[in-house]
């Protein structure tokens, strides 16, 4: 008698862990409303007199909380370990998803009290050749003005975006 109750005690667990299974409800992954403006770059900035410097610096697009394809944050990652910063920005800044450009005016600055202004920013596909292993990558391109800085002064950025091969990062 006790092998019986034990073998429908077994089905009987069964049958309920397949039961629940079975009843869960598949959700679709997808990405995010920017995932086509949304990446990791290697940056330079220039000077302020159109020159670029030697140094590379992390730089990031992606998606806000609200998930909207109008806005996208940019941030150049000031509080992370990985990179260097090459100003400390991150604010929110609004896109144009059909063309690829972006561009915000006094925008709030997340990393510290001040404000940017970003114009003629432009994502485009496939434009940029990585230096080490001479993959076909996505090139970013923008002008910033920071305001604890004489106004004046307009800086240009341009790079490519990251491959994540190590032969074209620089840390």
């Amino acid at each position: 008698m006790k092998k019986t109750n034990l073998f429908i005690y077994t089905l009987l667990t069964v049958f309920v862990a397949v039961g629940f299974t079975s009843c869960q409800k598949s959700e679709k992954i997808g990405g995010t409303a920017v995932q086509n403006a949304s990446g990791e770059f290697w940056v330079k900035l220039d000077n302020g007199t159109g020159e670029f410097g030697n140094d590379w610096y992390t730089f990031a697009t992606y998606n806000t909380s609200s998930n909207k394809s109008d806005s996208i944050w940019v941030d150049d990652y000031a509080n992370a370990s990985s990179g260097k910063p090459f100003w400390q920005i991150k604010g929110k800044v609004k896109i144009d998803l059909s063309n690829l450009t972006f561009s915000g005016n006094n925008v709030v600055n997340q990393d510290y009290d001040s404000h940017f202004t970003i114009t003629d920013g432009k994502i485009l596909r496939g434009a940029a050749t990585a230096p080490g292993t001479k993959t076909k990558t996505d090139s970013i391109s923008f002008k910033i003005q920071f305001d604890d800085e004489d106004p004046s002064v307009v800086h240009t950025v341009g790079g490519y975006a990251r491959t994540r091969w190590d032969a074209d990062d620089h840390y």
